[in-house]
């Protein structure tokens, strides 16, 4: 058999005591993780490493990670092609696809993935007005800049991903005519298996294992947060985790002694963008960017969904996994997750998937089989879909890939034009309401037709709307008026 990438290393940490904040330090936790991927190998691979692939680190300013990290490792970097990725939820796996493609094509033997956040350290110091005891922080900014139709789509309303992802939630809800009640049920159940992982995951943040009425149950310790979604519902960033994972080809695998055991095989990946602005979309009940990425990967790894074993369907909000499922014919009792999800596993900025990637390389160690990965970033814009095995490709090959990170890929469907200076009737195509800490609506926006099928966003401070936004009758449909000020509003 010629050379072929297989990850032979996998290696995580969660750092969850707050009396020790040293260890937290991202650079730190990345670095312990690669140690433990190279504990797991059971080979001296990080001497060998000449590729390194690093995930962007949000909680911590470093001017040069890369180089940081090459120093650590004690790593020559004139021999070492390094870079650290754009930030991104779908990033780990385009990056191990990108990888996988450089050790087939022999233009690397050993790679290093690796990643890692200290979020709830940072906000635990900050809060407590304590100096941490890092790295001296760097000038460069950790938060991307945004392109001027997102600081548009911002201005309405439409500036984070818990503005965006309700958008397909009442979107997928409304077209398939389902209530707001059993939609309800469909995220608490989803979550509630989430949950049910992350409880047997020592790599865990949060380990209990919970019902699917208490998730979807808004109370005083699981406020609403964006409607539909209680904090329960939602991604939590608050951890210090770090993960990693080393490739190699099978040669280098043998020459060192790693038994084929231990071997897991990427088969291929694929993927695909839509518009960038979230105002824009072609549709909401559905994801054209998800359909190519699902419809393609499957062809380039020659599966199906029947296929697959194990699946890991990247879930920030519950629209997402919905939707997700749904594109891949799943049916809704079958298991999401061999992480727990990024609400109760942990949501480490752009590092999830290279956890949930290293429980996918230990389960398939044990259990056999294939399994499927599916990651999205940004504001449901870039999508990443990777398929795993025990086994190599029949044909004995790995594709290299269309786009490498960071590439720009064009969207899949043209962006829908926008009115910016539109006035008059409107009707509610979807929309996204936030509340305040003290459970009150606070703001909100919505994307709507105009009287001629305009498309147009507006925001929403009445209180009126918001109330009768989230009165638990379904917004999507409904009539009001757009007026122009300061910003486009909307009222019922």
């Amino acid at each position: 058999m010629s050379p072929l990438p297989v990850v032979v290393g996998v290696g995580q940490v969660t750092h969850r005591d707050d009396d020790d904040l040293a260890p937290a330090e991202p650079i730190e936790l990345l670095l312990t993780a690669a140690r433990a991927a190279e504990t797991d190998a059971g080979a001296r691979l990080l001497d060998r490493v000449d590729a390194i692939e690093l995930m962007p680190i949000g909680a911590w300013p470093y001017d040069d990670l890369v180089g940081l990290v090459v120093e650590r490792l004690g790593l020559d970097r004139s021999r070492v092609r390094a870079r650290e990725h754009p930030v991104g939820g779908e990033t780990p796996i385009r990056a191990l696809d990108a990888a996988a493609a450089r050790v087939a094509a022999g233009d690397a033997r050993v790679v290093l993935l690796a990643g890692a956040e200290g979020t709830r350290a940072v906000t635990r110091a900050r809060r407590a007005g304590v100096d941490l005891p890092w790295t001296a922080p760097g000038a460069r900014s950790t938060i991307p800049t945004m392109p001027p139709e997102l600081q548009h789509a911002a201005a309405v309303g439409i500036g984070r991903a818990i503005h965006c992802f309700p958008l397909y939630e009442h979107a997928l809800r409304a077209y398939e005519g389902v209530s707001l009640g059993n939609a309800q049920a469909e995220s608490g159940e989803l979550w509630s298996g989430l949950s049910a992982v992350a409880a047997d995951n020592p790599y865990a943040w949060s380990r209990s294992a919970r019902s699917a009425d208490d998730l979807v149950r808004v109370a005083p310790d699981n406020r609403m947060v964006s409607y539909p979604y209680p904090k329960a519902l939602t991604a939590n960033p608050f951890v210090n985790q770090g993960a990693a994972l080393l490739l190699t080809d099978t040669d280098t695998a043998r020459a060192m002694g790693i038994p084929e055991h231990h071997w897991v095989h990427p088969l291929g990946g694929a993927g695909a963008d839509e518009p960038t602005d979230p105002r824009a979309r072609a549709a909401y009940h559905h994801v054209p960017a998800l359909d190519v990425t699902v419809r393609a990967v499957q062809e380039i790894t020659a599966t199906t969904t029947a296929d697959y074993d194990l699946v890991e369907l990247y879930s920030c909000f519950p629209a997402m996994p919905k939707l997700t499922r749904r594109a891949l014919g799943r049916g809704p009792d079958q298991p999401i997750s061999v992480t727990g999800g990024l609400s109760f596993a942990g949501g480490p900025g752009s590092n999830y998937l290279t956890h949930a990637l290293a429980a996918m390389v230990q389960r398939l160690r044990v259990d056999g089989g294939t399994g499927f990965v599916h990651g999205v970033g940004m504001f449901n814009t870039k999508h990443h879909a990777l398929v795993l095995a025990d086994h190599p490709r029949d044909d004995g090959t790995y594709p290299r890939p269309r786009y490498d990170v960071g590439a720009a890929r064009p969207p899949v469907t043209d962006p829908v034009p926008l009115v910016d200076d539109y006035s008059g009737p409107a009707t509610v195509l979807t929309g996204t309401v936030v509340f305040d800490r003290n459970g009150v609506p606070e703001a909100g926006a919505v994307i709507c037709t105009g009287g001629h099928g305009e498309r147009t966003a507006a925001a929403v401070h009445d209180r009126g709307t918001l109330e009768q936004l989230v009165d638990g009758s379904e917004p999507v449909g409904r009539e009001g008026t757009v007026t122009l000020g300061a910003l486009p509003e909307f009222e019922l």
